[in-house]
């Protein structure tokens, strides 16, 4: 036996909420073991504790001959992080250099405990050459040279693992792995888990949401529910009880209404000195009509997310025109200024890395959003700027950094040269109380409830902040609605709630969605057109279900 897990016990905020309860275990030598449970269940609070990231209240972690207990000393839980390795949920904790040099980085951190570079250039080339190695191994290869920053989300996962394998744990613990890349890349990366599995020695336990994920990778699964292990057995006999639970479809109901966006001939060129051209869009036409739901698919780093921004206006085009209709007249996004501000209030949109303040309340972040999207907010915020001698163009530039990822806006300030004040000073939040009937409007259309408002961030389990996000993404009833894999590590009964709730929202508010998605059989359920999207071009529009047999067609011929 290698691992034993006895009596673990984990409570957050004083013992008010139980994250694991009487987690028992064991895993052997070289044995891969999947975690399955909802979001919230307490799968990566597991993980975490096995990493010796987080204490535990009582229980017992027993990994080959080290004993951790809640009161061992910190050596102890240095010893259990020398024997274990993490790929975290929707991590994208990267040095700001090459894959190639961060995986040469994760090398050396296993060699020598410092994750620093060789300095002779013999011994670079030497480490360079392990770190191809294992970039082949997930498909980096050929972006080995590029900054992490510019990988797509499922690029960057893959990166995170080699990274993680590049460290040689005894047990490499993964927090749902692959769920934001494509089929191709997914059946790449479990095969590269195998290798390092039986090359390497390796443990595995993963916690995923992907039924296919843990067919073909686990033989044992446990599922947690409410903290407790709920089930354990063979795979097909957990997975089978589990998805007995799942609700039933709402109907698919055409609505196909008036065209609201368009893209015109739209072209954009990604370069980088010295690697030289890695991403170009050509000549793309597409157009996106009320009522109606697109899903986009294609393999990692195709363009879907580049489109998806443009779409929004938070990217430009180097030619062509992304045109939305508002009150009857065509505004192109490209073009900065008042009418552009109001144009895009009507478009919501929901990010791949989405991120919700940890201890802010539910209501606070609707007065927040709806500071942005109200029609007599954005007028104050230009009334504002006018006083200040700050130009409308100036004002929507700093707009649209407001609806980035949180990630992005602070870099993205500092670019066109405003302080991250002016922006709060411009674009006030709204008054809780008077924000209440948007909020419960758009928590209606998710199946929540209002008793969601007085919740804090950090209280909501994963699932639920998912739809609090996309709550807040339809809290202006928009027109268009964009949303870029934000659902890749739900589970399946939550995702099937999320993909009700898109139908309602449909139903509803009647708006042109547009969806990214690697989960295919998600996009058949919920989408009325489908499009594939393949080294920036459009190759194929139409069903979803032709379009997605065809793209699953060509990953099995790669």
């Amino acid at each position: 036996m290698f691992l034993e897990v006895r009596g673990l016990k984990k409570t957050y905020l004083d013992g008010k909420i139980m994250a694991l309860n009487d987690i028992s275990f064991t895993l052997g030598n070289g044995e891969i073991l999947g975690v399955l449970g909802g979001s919230g269940a307490g799968k990566s609070s597991l993980l975490r504790i096995l990493r010796g990231f987080e204490p535990f209240d009582s229980g017992l972690i027993k990994i080959g001959d080290i004993e951790v207990r809640p009161d061992s000393p910190k050596s102890t839980y240095l010893e259990l992080q020398e024997k274990t390795a993490i790929q975290l949920q929707r991590n994208f904790g990267l040095w700001p250099d090459s894959p190639a040099e961060n995986v040469i980085r994760a090398i050396r951190y296993s060699e020598t405990g410092e994750e620093s570079m060789p300095q002779d250039e013999a011994e670079y080339e030497e480490y360079r050459a392990k770190a191809m190695e294992l970039l082949k191994i997930v498909r980096l290869e050929g972006r080995a040279d590029l900054w992490s920053e510019v990988l797509s989300g499922g690029e960057k996962q893959r990166l995170i693992v080699a990274r993680q394998i590049a460290r040689r744990p005894k047990l490499l613990l993964l927090d749902e792995p692959g769920t934001m890349t494509c089929p191709e890349t997914r059946i790449d990366l479990i095969d590269a888990l195998r290798r390092a599995n039986k090359e390497l020695d390796m443990a595995i336990i993963f916690a995923s949401h992907n039924p296919d994920f843990h067919r073909a990778l686990a033989k044992r699964m446990i599922r947690i529910d409410a903290g407790k292990i709920a089930d354990s057995g063979d795979v097909d006999g957990v997975l089978s009880r589990y998805l007995s639970k799942i609700d039933a479809p709402l109907p698919k109901t055409a609505l196909k209404g008036p065209v609201a966006m368009t893209f015109k001939d739209v072209s954009k060129v990604y370069k980088l000195i010295p690697y030289g051209k890695v991403f170009e869009l050509h000549n793309t036409n597409l157009e996106f009509r009320r009522g109606e739901i697109t899903g986009i698919i294609g393999p990692s780093g195709a363009g879907k997310t580049v489109i998806l921004r443009m779409l929004a206006g938070l990217e430009m085009p180097d030619a062509g025109e992304a045109s939305v209709l508002y009150k009857d007249e065509w505004i192109k996004l490209q073009k900065l200024g008042r009418a552009s501000m109001h144009a895009r209030r009507q478009i919501g949109i929901l990010h791949q890395e989405f991120d919700l303040s940890y201890w802010s309340r539910v209501l606070e972040l609707f007065a927040a959003k709806v500071g942005i999207k109200d029609y007599n907010m954005v007028e104050g915020a230009l009334e504002r700027a006018r006083k200040a001698g700050i130009s409308d163009e100036t004002v929507d530039a700093i707009h649209r950094v407001a609806e980035m990822p949180d990630s992005e806006i602070q870099a993205k300030l500092r670019e066109i040269g405003i302080d991250r004040d002016i922006l709060k000073e411009l674009f006030r939040s709204k008054d809780p109380e008077t924000a209440k009937d948007v909020a419960l409007s758009a928590l209606g259309l998710m199946g929540l409830g209002g008793e969601m408002l007085d919740r804090h961030v950090y209280e909501l389990s994963g699932g639920e902040k998912v739809r609090i996000a996309l709550a807040l993404a339809v809290i202006a009833k928009p027109r268009i609605l964009i949303l870029d894999e934000p659902f890749g590590d739900l589970d399946p009964l939550t995702l099937r709630k999320v993909s009700n709730s898109l139908k309602r929202i449909k139903q509803s508010l009647k708006p042109a969605i547009v969806l990214v998605s690697h989960q295919l059989d998600f996009v058949e359920e919920v989408s009325d057109r489908c499009v594939l999207i393949e080294d920036g071009k459009v190759v194929a529009d139409g069903r979803p279900k032709e379009v997605v047999s065809r793209f699953m067609e060509r990953c099995e011929h790669v």
